[in-house]
């Protein structure tokens, strides 16, 4: 355990997410705590928020108000404060790599087209879904929403292509619907979806995705700009050789993700082309 990261910082880590308990499950995030705890020799505490998926629009974020020193969040929240020049903030450069058939060891997760398993043979395919009940967590969600925008796009439709459009207000409510044959259909976040049939896995069976959308760039995590630069290294190679070290790796695999990857601001370059791309269209129903 190193003892040089506490003469570092006068207060408390203050461990904040905003994607718990649907992307990370809260089990993971007392494995961050556990893991910085251990190899830094700071005390860690974690802030939890619910309500939205990152920073939101006309709220201050909490690294411009010094509430918290790293923060997971939705990529479309990184790339706002990107784009609105905040100074607070910068991207760490180590991200979770999550297990996925299609993932290849990248730090990318998918947008899982979800279907009620006693549906399979109405549904054999995604234009099968044309006219569809479908459920979606948030306008502004790159999985939910944005890249099902895209891929309607390419297939030369809108999203008049299904017929009730539902706005659920969360992936894990979107999942519920389906199961309870509220909507027939939904994009989710395939991080979500492992983690949600993890924890309930008499439902698992339930489920069926009928295809994948993505590749997606993963959630990234972040630093207060304030904390010693350090201090930042320290934690970012604590996230990279955390698969290497036996008491960390067994955890960290039980919860989907085998590794932790360097990466730089280039992965959301991605995000950036899905959002030119569906500019000016909407998942939400228009009413006249």
């Amino acid at each position: 355990m190193s003892t040089t990261a506490g003469t570092q910082l006068d207060r408390k880590l203050r461990l904040m997410t905003y994607l718990s308990p649907g992307a990370i499950p809260l089990g993971l995030l007392d494995l961050l705590r556990d893991l910085l705890e251990s190899e830094l020799g700071v005390e860690v505490y974690i802030i939890y928020e619910s309500r939205w998926s990152g920073p939101p629009p006309g709220r201050a974020d909490p690294f411009s108000t010094d509430d918290a020193d790293i923060a997971l969040m939705c990529s479309t929240a990184y790339l706002r404060m990107v784009q609105d020049q905040n100074k607070h903030f910068e991207l760490c450069h180590a991200a979770p790599v999550h297990d996925h058939q299609q993932n290849n060891g990248r730090p990318f997760y998918f947008s899982e087209v979800i279907i009620h398993s006693s549906n399979q043979k109405k549904f054999k395919d995604f234009h099968a879904l044309k006219g569809c009940r479908w459920a979606y967590n948030d306008d502004l969600s790159l999985s939910g929403s944005l890249v099902v925008l895209a891929e309607l796009k390419k297939l030369g439709f809108n999203a008049s292509f299904f017929g009730d459009v539902i706005k659920s207000g969360s992936h894990l409510k979107s999942l519920d619907m389906i199961i309870d044959h509220q909507v027939e259909a939904a994009a989710i976040d395939s991080t979500v979806v492992v983690n949600y049939k993890r924890q309930y896995p008499e439902r698992a069976d339930k489920l069926k995705t009928l295809t994948s959308f993505g590749p997606l760039p993963i959630q990234p995590i972040v630093f207060n700009k304030k904390l010693p630069a350090p201090l930042k290294e320290q934690i970012t190679k604590a996230l990279l050789a955390m698969h290497t070290k036996s008491e960390w790796m067994h955890r960290l695999q039980s919860f989907g993700v085998t590794k932790f990857t360097q990466i730089d601001e280039s992965l959301y370059e991605l995000e950036h082309e899905i959002n030119e791309l569906v500019k000016g269209l909407t998942i939400a129903p228009a009413y006249y």
